[in-house]
């Protein structure tokens, strides 16, 4: 079995601009903890893997970072 692949995130979106990934990509070819984060979200919220609750995940990720970075935490 092949060893999983992570890239930065610049080069994801350009996967994602290119066509090449799409949201379900993006999550499991950012890290192993998004991996599993993205599990445990599915698995709280009910939700099916799949791209549409992978972009919903995205879009979790980034009300985090920004309510981190307003708080002075991130």
């Amino acid at each position: 079995m092949s060893e999983q692949k992570y890239y930065p995130e610049d080069i994801l979106v350009e996967k994602m601009e290119n066509g090449e990934y799409d949201w379900l990509d993006y999550v499991n070819h950012h890290s192993s903890e998004w991996q599993d984060e993205y599990s445990r979200y599915c698995e709280e919220n009910c939700l099916k893997i799949g791209n549409e609750s992978a972009a919903e995940f995205v879009r979790h990720k980034d009300a985090e970072l920004e309510a981190a970075m307003e708080n002075g935490e991130a």
